[in-house]
């Protein structure tokens, strides 16, 4: 919310707490009139009505402050996103959670910082932490507001970094509502362009599976639904349309062109993604993968340009 946005609502709260008062004095009047009221109760009245202002107004002032500090902590806190400082950008959005602990937009971007922290952590067990970490904000964010596409998202998101930690049907379990939160979340915003790369992502993990593995996983864990490489490639498709500068949506419809037969389609993808300036840690290790499929294919990657 802009600063602008904040004092406009700030002189509304302002304007409703006048008529709040005025309504109050306007009735308490009518009515002590109607019961043959003296002047001495008028004057309680106005007394009670000032006071009613008073409280109502400090109310309003106290809301636009913390509205206000909240909206400069996530300026902050986005500012290191940007830059990648992770660890920086953690202390700023805890700070907002203070402010506000039940603000979805807060604990989506503590679920996003944690789940980037993974990348610079070393630790095994300290990775494990980080993922439970993050997956633990998004399910409260969810928790906060069922309606907002980007905390579903964000669970599909962190329910996949936990994937290296846990056992086979936790995985089944956890690859199950992986493809209910991402579909969830196309449905409340259809704009959600990585909700799209995470239900590809899905499809094409379940495809890539070999038919013994998945008969021993529906006999032992109950099993999966069915993924295809061709609903993998539209939803990557889709997220391409939505996003055209993220190297992780190029990259795994390259990836997923390769499984279909279709090498020239996703030589163009693996160049293209190369062009594109890194968003976040998951773009910068994506443009690596693409590298290296590049030279399995023995094509020679083209100098980046470093779009915007």
């Amino acid at each position: 919310m802009s600063a602008q946005r904040l004092k406009n609502r700030w002189k509304l709260s302002i304007i409703i707490s006048s008529m709040v008062c005025l309504d109050y004095l306007r009735d308490s009047v009518l009515r002590d009139f109607s019961r043959g009221g003296r002047a001495g109760s008028f004057h309680r009245t106005t007394r009670h009505a000032g006071l009613l202002g008073l409280v109502l107004m400090i109310l309003a002032s106290t809301t636009y402050a913390v509205e206000s500090n909240l909206q400069e902590l996530l300026s902050q806190g986005e500012a290191f996103e940007q830059k990648r400082e992770t660890k920086q950008a953690i202390k700023v959005f805890l700070a907002a959670e203070k402010l506000a602990p039940t603000n979805s937009e807060v604990l989506i971007k503590l679920a996003k910082q944690y789940s980037d922290l993974i990348f610079e952590t070393p630790i095994e067990a300290e990775q494990k932490k980080l993922a439970e970490r993050c997956l633990d904000y998004a399910r409260r964010a969810v928790g906060c507001n069922p309606t907002n596409a980007r905390a579903h998202l964000s669970v599909a998101i962190c329910l996949a970094k936990n994937f290296p930690y846990i056992d086979n049907q936790t995985k089944v379990d956890y690859s199950r509502e992986v493809k209910e939160r991402t579909e969830k979340a196309i449905a409340l915003d259809p704009r959600q362009d990585l909700a799209y790369h995470m239900l590809g992502r899905w499809h094409f993990e379940v495809a890539d599976m070999n038919k013994i593995l998945k008969l021993l996983m529906k006999a032992i864990y109950g099993g999966l639904p069915k993924g295809t490489y061709e609903l993998a490639a539209t939803n990557f498709k889709n997220a391409v349309e939505l996003a055209p500068g993220r190297v992780i949506h190029r990259v795994e419809l390259a990836r997923t062109y390769l499984k279909s037969g279709d090498r020239k389609s996703a030589i163009e993808q693996l160049k293209s993604s190369l062009a594109f300036k890194p968003t976040d840690k998951d773009d910068i290790e994506a443009q690596s993968t693409a590298k290296k499929m590049l030279k399995e294919l023995g094509v020679k990657p083209e100098a980046p340009l470093n779009q915007a």
